[in-house]
């Protein structure tokens, strides 16, 4: 007498599958087993369907539910086209056809591999059929992967959506466009940055001014309700990331984050070396000038407030004890009783943490400050229109003095390993003779090329890094240039404030004060961005 079943037909389609055709679609899996299952006389019980799933997981909603509905007793057999629609794992598909589903007492057939657990003559078959499944699906990943690569080192974009201030192109998808609608909110979050507000301060003055987050713009733009029903708020991190995307400069920065292995697909950062950087492949968003001001920023962070609001004082971060190298402190000029908000002053903070014995107070007045930094600035504005040339030649000069030891120590060392890779080609050249002529067996020459190879590799990779500096170094006439484009705006400089000092200054050492004849004076050196210290 026939058993009588109750039967649970799984059916499961990839979007890999998909290219395959209508002959491994879902209806056409249905259609297949439930024609078998009449066919059998048996009793179908439930469609369990899951569409649009890698095989390379179990933790599938149908599946789960097909394996709860066997636990429970509710199916005795399950039925499926195929081994590779139960799954691409072959450990975790042999796992559930040689133990979980006979301990549930619970029939596996799989039609077309004509594989059924219940007779057992077939299982080096089953085997056999999991690995091979299991090897489509890394091959698969490996080609998905190739694809994926090819197309970040062309420029291209990949993405769901596009970042915060751009759209996808209507032509072609991989191409960004500047949006006109959500372009103004990322030029306003550089700007706040560059007044020297913090991420959270940031992202707490956006959430007061009711700008729609990134989520929210993205629901706008496809004319969709949020599915959460929540509404998505700024935060930090969110800030941060858009501050440090190189795609608003217009460079496309990619494989960043990937998956663990084709079987775990938990997203991890990838490091930077292995990340894919192409230039110049859209419109920027935010000039270059502003971008490097902004990273400047992490260098010198946004310290030093003015109190309970929350202002970032104007020197915040910028200045530095010439005695201790500590970091100053924003204080009120104690010498006055006028209203102290007129009154600001920094001192060092080694200093005001401990005392005498740590530094001197190295104590400043901002207005002071103020001027002499004014003053400084428009001269180099005014030497750089009158007399480039020579500001130029007096800088690199200074530049050239600086560097002019390091670079020779690096000559030195891109010397010596240039004698000692040579010497290595030398000797794998005579591993390889030496093998040849039998003087030595292929396993001690396999382990002498193994040895040099890796030394080569290490010595080329050092070379590059020397190179590189080298390279930086020749740059400096470029870097002076733009300086002196940048700086020769700022000859009638009246007033300044923080967006201005970050974009031009890189940090300013200020000196303790000493006694000259009948008066104080005290040192202050103040360092460019690009060029560092301007000596007139």
């Amino acid at each position: 007498m026939q058993e009588n079943y109750n039967v649970g037909i799984y059916a499961r389609l990839s979007r890999d599958d998909e290219r395959a055709g209508e002959s491994v679609s879902i209806e056409n899996q249905k259609e297949l087993l439930t024609r078998y299952v009449r066919e059998q006389g048996w009793n179908l019980y439930d469609y369990y369907c899951d569409d649009g799933v890698s095989g390379t997981t179990f933790d599938r909603p149908s599946f789960n539910r097909l394996v709860q509905d066997a636990t429970d007793g509710k199916i005795n057999l399950i039925l499926t086209k195929d081994l590779s629609r139960l799954g691409r794992d072959y450990i975790e598909a042999g796992r559930y056809t040689d133990f979980v589903f006979p301990s549930l007492g619970c029939r596996f057939i799989a039609l077309n591999d004509g594989v059924d657990t219940m007779h057992k003559n077939n299982e080096m078959l089953v085997i056999l059929k999991n690995v091979m499944n299991d090897l489509y699906a890394r091959d698969t990943s490996n080609k998905i992967k190739a694809v994926k690569q090819s197309t970040f080192k062309s420029g291209k974009y990949v993405g769901c959506y596009a970042p915060l201030g751009y759209k996808k192109s209507a032509d072609d998808k991989h191409v960004l466009e500047i949006d006109p609608v959500t372009a103004p909110v990322v030029r306003h979050i550089f700007d706040l940055r560059l007044q020297g507000n913090g991420f959270r301060k940031i992202a707490i003055q956006l959430n007061t001014e009711s700008v729609p987050a990134p989520r929210t713009f993205y629901y706008m733009a496809e004319g969709k309700e949020n599915p959460r029903g929540e509404t998505p708020y700024w935060n930090d991190v969110t800030v941060k990331t858009i501050l440090r995307n190189e795609v608003y400069i217009g460079h496309m920065v990619q494989n960043k984050t990937g998956t663990v292995s084709y079987k775990n697909h938990k997203q991890v950062s990838k490091p930077k070396e292995d990340w894919i950087k192409v230039e110049n492949t859209h419109e920027p968003i935010i000039s270059q000038e502003t971008w490097d001001a902004v990273q400047r920023m992490d260098n010198h962070p946004s310290r030093s407030r003015t109190g309970k609001s929350g202002t970032i004082a104007l020197f915040g971060g910028l200045l530095r004890c010439m005695d201790c190298g500590s970091s100053f402190r924003f204080v009120r000029d104690y010498r006055t009783k006028r209203k102290a908000s007129e009154y600001k002053a920094y001192a060092c903070n080694r200093f005001m943490s401990g005392g005498k014995i740590a530094c001197s107070s190295h104590y400043i007045n901002e207005k002071a400050l103020v001027a002499v930094v004014l003053t400084d600035i428009r001269n180099k504005a005014f030497f750089a229109q009158q007399s480039r040339e020579a500001l130029k030649e007096r800088i690199l000069a200074k530049k050239e003095s600086a560097n002019a030891e390091r670079a020779n120590t690096l000559k030195a060392e891109l010397s010596a390993l240039d004698k000692r890779l040579a010497e290595l080609e030398k000797l794998i050249q005579a591993a390889y003779e030496d093998k040849v002529m039998g003087c030595i067996p292929e396993s001690v020459c396999i382990q002498l090329l193994n040895k040099y190879e890796a030394e080569r590799t290490e010595k080329l990779e050092r070379k590059k890094d020397i190179s590189a500096k080298l390279a930086t170094s020749r740059a400096n006439e470029q870097s002076v240039d733009d300086w002196l484009d940048m700086i020769q705006d700022y000859t009638q400089l009246e007033e300044l404030d923080r967006p201005t000092l970050v974009r031009l200054i890189q940090k300013i050492e200020v000196g303790e004060k000493y006694q000259v004849d009948d008066h104080m004076e005290r040192d202050i050196n103040i360092y460019y961005n690009f060029v560092g210290f301007v000596e007139l």
